[in-house]
């Protein structure tokens, strides 16, 4: 079989916010990532366009992510892809509904981003399409934000500049690093109100960053979307005043 460097990926949740933190985190870990707010729109790309992986909520508006995956496994299991169910619905009763529709692994939704990720991982091999070598893992050196200079080091020492909001969004993660901030409160340290469009602006911050220290620095910047709950920034990070 011929390897693809990244496994493509179908997010079907009808949870705009979570479905588009589901898409940024896997794209950040190395996998190639189609988003859909319902299984029709799956449905109208598959099977033409090829998935080696669906991630599935259970409960979607028309078609349920149960039927959704009777009809995935309906066709030829060489050219279906693996489900990972993601729900809210935790009973074992639910859990035999899922895994009797055809799901690889059932994840309840307060599972942790890097818990969804490895189970992708464990069924893109069980399938043997996961490819050849491993995603790039994070340098174990910590981070270090000079607040006063707007500059971030790199644990590969290459410095960056930082524009205002860049630094005051870094302090507010990196005072309890590994623990998500919500947004609401990231917009505090921001000085800017609850709104709609601020929101949308602290996403498109927090985006740009990870671009810009990427595109500088060569590494990636440990700074990842907590499924619906804000920002966590996972490395170590030295503050300077």
């Amino acid at each position: 079989m011929q390897n693809r460097p990244f496994p493509r990926v179908a997010v079907v949740e009808d949870d705009s916010g979570l479905l588009a933190d589901l898409v940024e985190f896997l794209e950040l870990r190395g996998f190639a990532v189609s988003g859909f707010d319902n299984a029709e729109a799956f449905f109208s790309v598959w099977p033409s366009t090829h998935f080696d992986l669906l991630l599935l909520d259970v409960a979607l508006p028309g078609a349920s992510g149960l039927e959704a995956a009777q009809r995935v496994r309906a066709r030829d299991a060489r050219s279906a892809p693996g489900i990972v169910m993601l729900t809210a619905l935790e009973a074992n009763d639910d859990q035999v509904l899922g895994f009797n529709a055809g799901a690889d692994v059932y994840l309840s939704k307060r599972c942790s981003l890097e818990v969804i990720e490895a189970a992708c991982h464990g069924v893109l091999r069980r399938l043997g399409r996961q490819p050849a070598g491993s995603p790039v893992s994070q340098a174990p050196e910590s981070w270090r934000l000079c607040a006063r200079d707007w500059r971030l080091h790199a644990p590969n020492g290459i410095a960056l500049d930082l524009t205002h909001a860049e630094v005051r969004l870094l302090c507010a993660l990196c005072e309890t690093p590994g623990q998500a901030v919500a947004r609401e409160a990231l917009l505090l340290h921001l000085d800017k109100q609850e709104t709609l469009f601020n929101l949308r602006n602290l996403d498109n911050t927090a985006s740009r960053l990870r671009r810009k220290v990427q595109a500088a620095c060569g590494l990636e910047l440990p700074l990842r979307p907590s499924y619906g709950k804000g920002y966590t920034f996972t490395a170590r990070c030295e503050m300077e005043p």
